[in-house]
């Protein structure tokens, strides 16, 4: 019969040998066992839950490693974690994941603070940027001048500071489809201070003027439909033809607070693609049922946008919903002004050469032609005469 003493002796053994395997496993698969144990049943099992967290850090300054548990997320959204990322201050530098236990994997996600974040903590609290960080240097200078000269000391509304920063961020930057070579392009550096960038660039450069301007703001990321981004084009004496995007893809845009609601902005939709060069609101403070029509968003996780109130168009008495309103309207500009660009929108009819009647009457007209962008429900048309 074992004694007391022997027991404890075998005890105290099986335990050190049990310690010493968990720190065996550890070592081979980065996984403590125990830790991993504990962790399953909060481990994250959604990647927008992941790029959530992964903010948050970012928010309070986190800069370095990030553990998270996670379960059934593939790979390949982890690879794009970046595109999930609703967040000015940092991004996902790089990742690794280690061996799945019980179903559960620990990824090490390292994560950088971002020259926005520099830019703006400099911006908001005089915070000097470090000679680290050049880049950071030169986005401030451009953010500052860019301010300086829209906004300065007048006395503005955030409506519009909203639409003389978005104005000038799609009139001074090109819309570009991205390159492998060029990260800047997906950056508001890209957008700001080289002047090219895709979506991603237009939203954090707009996320960050905004910032600066005291305009309340927020990022969002998504998807863009199928098929999206109509736009129809005619001439007077020509015929209709439609330019479509055929492919669903990811994206980034704004919510903008203004005069206490909520808005979708969309400055890169704004800059039409081979078009002639103007500067659209289609996509200025858009309601969430009209953004529905052609974007898709985890709506629950950003602000509800419930109506149409600060939308460019409706400040402006532009939009109607009658065609006899739309021809008056269009007659009476191009008869004030017969050269140029003019913008307006309207619902519930479809524009034709009928509708735009009154312009043939205006005395030296060469030619114009249109494009509209939307739907029955809401569309916007921009003329061009010469």
């Amino acid at each position: 019969m074992k004694t007391w003493k022997k027991v404890t002796i075998e005890v105290i053994a099986l335990v050190v040998i049990l310690a010493v395997v968990l720190k065996l496993v550890e070592w081979w698969t980065g996984v403590n066992p125990l830790d991993n144990l504990r962790k399953r049943g909060e481990a994250l099992s959604d990647i927008s839950e992941v790029a959530s967290v992964l903010a948050k850090e970012m928010e309070a300054g986190k800069e370095g490693d990030v553990v998270l548990f996670i379960k059934d997320i593939p790979d390949e959204d982890l690879k794009n974690i970046n595109y999930t990322l609703s967040n000015l201050n940092g991004s996902v530098d790089s990742f690794q994941v280690y061996m799945k236990m019980f179903g559960v994997r620990r990824v090490n996600f390292k994560i950088v603070r971002s020259d926005n974040s520099y830019v703006l903590d400099c911006y908001k609290n005089g915070t000097p940027i470090p000679d680290s960080r050049p880049e950071a240097q030169k986005l401030y200078k451009k953010v500052k001048a860019i301010i300086d000269a829209l906004i300065g000391r007048k006395i503005m509304t955030e409506f519009q500071k909203e639409v003389a920063l978005h104005d000038y961020l799609v009139d001074n930057c090109t819309y570009s489809f991205g390159s492998d070579k060029n990260d800047n392009e997906y950056r508001a550096y890209g957008a700001l201070v080289e002047g090219q960038a895709v979506c991603n660039g237009y939203a954090e450069a707009m996320a960050l003027l905004l910032s600066c301007a005291d305009v309340e703001n927020r990022y969002v990321v998504g998807t863009v439909a199928s098929g999206s981004r109509s736009v129809r084009k005619q001439e007077q004496e020509g015929t209709e033809g439609t330019v479509t995007t055929n492919k669903k893809e990811n994206h980034a845009w704004n919510q903008v607070k203004v005069n206490g609601t909520w808005y979708n902005l969309d400055a890169t939709w704004d800059d039409p693609v081979g078009e002639t060069p103007i500067v659209s609101h289609a996509y200025f403070n858009l309601s969430d049922e009209l953004m529905r029509r052609d974007h898709t968003w985890a709506e629950e996780k950003y602000e509800t946008c419930p109506d149409m109130s600060w939308n460019y168009f409706y400040r402006n008495q532009t939009y109607f919903e009658r065609s006899s309103d739309l021809d008056a309207y269009v007659t009476r500009r191009v008869s004030a002004r017969p050269y140029g660009t003019m913008e307006c929108a309207f619902g519930q009819f479809e524009l034709t050469n009928t509708t735009l009647q009154g312009l043939s009457t205006v005395p030296g007209l060469r030619s114009v032609y249109y494009s509209t962008v939307g739907d029955f429900a809401f569309s916007v048309v921009t003329l061009y005469v010469n």
